[in-house]
């Protein structure tokens, strides 16, 4: 993209948004670029990760291939190395049972999944009598690694084996069950899921967690849909056939939870690729009840969920093998968000129940961290219930007084912060005066635990810091500080000091009230060395 010189900067028109007036900015010094028209920002990583849809590993060997460089890669993943390998050769032999098993291979076919979507997510069988150990025998694969990455277990059921044991009595975990290979986002297969041919208990069963493999951590199909999920809102169902059969009617877009409650680690993944989820569970009372609980876990992560409620006694899979794509597709796009979900179906003719069903927003409110949303949404449940939005966001708690996060020094922890961002001595002093501490914002602590635990670490600056952000809304936030004039050390640590003694001066007026006096002491005492550091600091710099 062209980019022209403007003072200390490059200039162009941005490639994320359409506008006539150039506002993608370049930091060549620092290494990054923000868009102070739609907000993008980021390091150059980050620039070829959004624009050519790649993942870290291969967004740096783009680079390097446009440099003329070559990025030495690790040729074994350290100590984990013999799990990837054995869960990889297991897969495949997984993979070639089942065209050699007619009843798995039917029921495969009843479930109406093309070859193509069977080849694309290596689907398998595992056939009964422990086979798979027979062929371990007979190709000499180590049973010790098999144990360890859950493919074998001994007959009481224990897992676990230390190295070079040679050991009696083992058997196969899956037997006589359709496989799912789970794999990594970089596509190494780490687990299986299995689920049974018939009615038998328990219907699916997955690898137990390992070295390699921690179910919280993973989701069904994640490697497959992130080149989707970017640029279109994931869709999250409840099974492995759900996802399986959006993708077979041409749905590229779809995700699932490895059958377990959805967790904050799964919510946090997915949060790197999109800020906005569709839920799309089961239509009876009890998927209703697991897009409730989910919806929870999405908004405390950042997320915005929708959930695209299903007709009682259909799935996704269900729905979209009777009524095709575009009925499913139309009724994803008609997705209520959080508000309307929890209020479909309630009563609420009655004070009491209106009183329940805001306590439940309240709550769910409470949980959205980003003050504009929570406000956002606060607007629109206080007009639903004619109630005052204050109090909803006192609930929530957001208080009206400036003291909050939403307050005044919001805008000063953002100044502090970036400064800190900038060079490894500004980190150091961020770190030694214990800025993550004071900081009321709470988004902001993350970056500055990144900057207190990197600014030892060579070469530490903004781009450093940028790469080791995750979340996409927060990178965009950081890179426009990498704009900013840089204080010097001595400015820098004043204001720092300044801002420890206001919190201190906070925490010295909350002992006073709950009448401790020997903590306001304390505090009083820490604050006035402060302001005394702080004028000798100052009078030295003017002596100068």
């Amino acid at each position: 993209m062209p980019l022209k010189k403007a003072g200390r900067y490059y200039k162009g028109l941005c490639p994320f948004h359409s506008e006539r007036t150039p506002s993608f900015h370049v930091n060549q010094e620092r290494q990054t670029y923000h868009c102070f028209g739609c907000g993008a920002g980021g390091t150059a990583i980050n620039f070829v990760m959004v624009t050519e849809k790649l993942e870290f590993p291969e967004a740096v060997r783009f680079l390097a291939k446009r440099l003329g460089m070559t990025v030495e890669t690790e040729q074994a993943a350290g100590k984990n190395q013999g799990l990837y390998g054995i869960c990889e050769q297991v897969c495949q032999f997984f993979e070639q049972q089942l065209p050699k098993t007619p009843a798995a291979a039917a029921y495969v076919e009843r479930r109406g999944l093309s070859a193509e979507t069977v080849r694309r997510f290596r689907l398998g069988y595992a056939p009964a009598g422990n086979m798979l150990r027979g062929q371990a025998k007979r190709r000499g694969w180590s049973e010790d690694l098999m144990v360890q990455a859950g493919l074998l277990r001994t007959l009481d059921g224990q897992g676990t084996a230390g190295g070079g044991q040679r050991h009696e009595g083992l058997v196969d975990w899956f037997h006589g069950r359709l496989m799912f290979p789970i794999l990594s986002l970089s596509g190494k297969v780490i687990a299986f899921g299995g689920r049974v041919l018939d009615d038998s208990e328990p219907k699916y069963l997955n690898s137990p967690e390992t070295a390699i493999f921690r179910k919280g951590e993973s989701l069904y199909g994640v490697f497959q849909a992130k080149g989707y999920i970017r640029e279109q809102i994931p869709i999250l169902v409840e099974g492995n056939f759900d996802m399986l059969s959006l993708v077979n009617a041409g749905i590229n877009n779809v995700i699932a939870p490895l059958g377990t409650a959805f967790t904050p680690s799964q919510a946090q993944l997915l949060r790197r690729y999109n800020s906005r989820i569709t839920v799309c569970f089961d239509g009876d009372s009890a998927g209703r009840k697991a897009a409730r609980r989910v919806a929870e876990v999405l908004l405390a992560a950042g997320i915005e969920p929708q959930v695209a409620l299903l007709p009682d006694a259909t799935d996704p899979d269900s729905y979209v093998r009777e009524f095709g794509k575009e009925r499913l597709v139309e009724l994803l796009a008609g997705g209520q968000d959080w508000v309307e979900f929890v209020l479909a179906g309630r009563e609420l003719s009655r004070v009491a129940e209106q009183r329940a069903v805001l306590g439940e927003l309240v709550g769910l409110l409470r949980l959205i961290g980003d003050d504009t949303t929570r406000e956002l949404y606060a607007n629109r449940i206080a007009d639903r219930f004619r109630v005052s939005k204050a109090a909803l966001l006192r609930g929530s708690g957001q208080q009206k007084s400036g003291a909050t996060r939403g307050g005044p020094s919001r805008g000063v922890e953002e100044k502090l912060l970036g400064s800190a961002i900038q060079t490894p001595e500004l980190a150091r002093i961020a770190r030694d005066l214990r800025l993550e501490d004071l900081l009321q914002e709470e988004k902001l602590r993350p970056v500055a635990r990144i900057v207190a635990e990197h600014c030892e670490d060579s070469g530490f600056n903004a781009g450093l810091v940028l790469g080791l952000i995750r979340d996409d809304d927060m990178r965009k936030l950081v890179s426009a500080w990498t704009f900013e004039d840089v204080p010097t050390p001595g400015e820098f640590q004043e204001r720092v000091k300044r801002f420890r003694a206001d919190w201190l001066h906070r925490r010295l007026k909350e002992a006073d009230a709950n009448g401790d006096d020997a903590a306001a002491e304390e505090l009083q005492k820490e604050r006035s060395r402060l302001l005394q550091e702080v004028a000798k600091e100052r009078s030295a710099r003017h002596e100068e």
